[in-house]
């Protein structure tokens, strides 16, 4: 099959009905199974997405749908994708013109495709290999602690062999999702009521293009600014890969460091601010905290503001020390 041929691609669409509730799949003279969507992005991940979707279809005590959308790969992905097309459980598409980020992908996959019947969505990147366990732990972690949304540690692995493993950076504060998102967003796993809301706001509310980098940040934000609670899981559930065209790569890393500081320097994190603010306050017009961060980023810069900004962001962040010192060196030297 040649890349370029998008309709050639076989779609498998989820099972849904009008007014159909969350489903289990029970097996028979076994447990119940949670129903989940999988919402895959792809881009020019030929090296690394055949494992990728085989961890995600080798998923134990769980029923498994994937939705991939491939974001008009110029290598062989597509191609990788279509030894998948006969399974049922996957679902391929083909954007009809590029997004531009991954973010822009994964925020028109999550518009276009409803939770219909299935309990629980991920968040997948193309480049990881999931541990078989992921999904079902996920699930069991959110029932037991009634949270709306959940993310994991991650194995971060090189090519050399090297390994690290990437821990959340802390324990929520009433203000650190204005400043943060909720770790890697590949380890995501969404209720289905949680999913939808999300779905709601973008379809009245959506970002305007390449103002938001993260889409997962906009996800946990959007989440905390409506009072939901959110479970972080201290195990890794995956590994990591690094490689040279991570969009980001491995906090804590020289090269994740490097990356960041230019970054901030550049403004690049002051407008990643301003459009999460932007985004909880029309989420959520009530919530006092998102109200008074707004504020502070929308008056005129001067040395009251930035210390005030500072001050905000040391006792509102949950990040480790190294990095809301970064956050507040930032915010007096105006970069926010």
């Amino acid at each position: 099959m040649h890349p370029s041929h998008a309709t050639s691609y076989r779609k498998t669409e989820l099972p849904t009905a009008p007014g159909a509730k969350p489903a289990v799949v029970r097996q028979s003279n076994g447990p119940a199974r949670p129903r989940i969507l999988v919402l895959l992005a792809t881009y020019n991940g030929a090296p690394w997405v055949r494992e990728q979707l085989e961890s995600i279809l080798a998923q134990r005590d769980v029923d498994v749908r994937v939705t991939v959308r491939d974001d008009c790969s110029s290598d062989g992905t597509r191609l990788e994708l279509a030894r998948f097309a006969t399974d049922p459980r996957v679902r391929i598409v083909a954007a009809g013109a590029r997004s531009g980020s991954a973010a822009a992908n994964f925020l028109t996959l999550i518009a276009e495709n409803p939770a219909g019947n299935c309990e629980l969505i991920a968040f997948a990147d193309q480049d990881d290999c999931w541990d078989p366990d992921k999904l079902a732990r996920a699930g069991r972690m959110l029932a037991s602690s009634r949270a709306a949304g959940y993310s994991s540690a991650t194995l971060a692995v090189w090519e050399n062999g090297r390994q690290r493993l990437l821990r959340p950076s802390g324990l929520p504060t009433a203000a650190d999702f204005l400043f943060e998102g909720a770790g890697q967003g590949c380890t995501f796993v969404l209720t289905a009521a949680l999913y939808e809301e999300v779905r709601r706001f973008l379809t009245a509310h959506r970002p305007p293009a390449g103002a938001l980098h993260y889409h997962d940040w906009l996800v946990y934000a959007l989440a905390r600014a409506w009072s939901m609670q959110w479970c972080f899981d201290t195990r890794p559930t995956m590994k990591y890969r690094q490689h040279p065209g991570n969009d980001t790569g491995a906090r804590g890393t020289l090269d994740g460091i490097v990356k960041r500081l230019a970054r901030i320097r550049e403004g690049w994190y002051r407008t990643q601010l301003h459009a999460i603010a932007a985004a909880c306050a029309a989420a959520a017009p009530g919530n006092g905290t998102v109200h008074e961060w707004r504020q502070e980023l929308l008056r005129p810069d001067s040395w009251r503001r930035r210390v005030r900004i500072a001050r905000f962001c040391l006792r509102g962040g949950r990040r480790r020390t190294r990095d809301n010192l970064t956050v507040v060196l930032a915010a007096l030297c105006g970069w926010i």
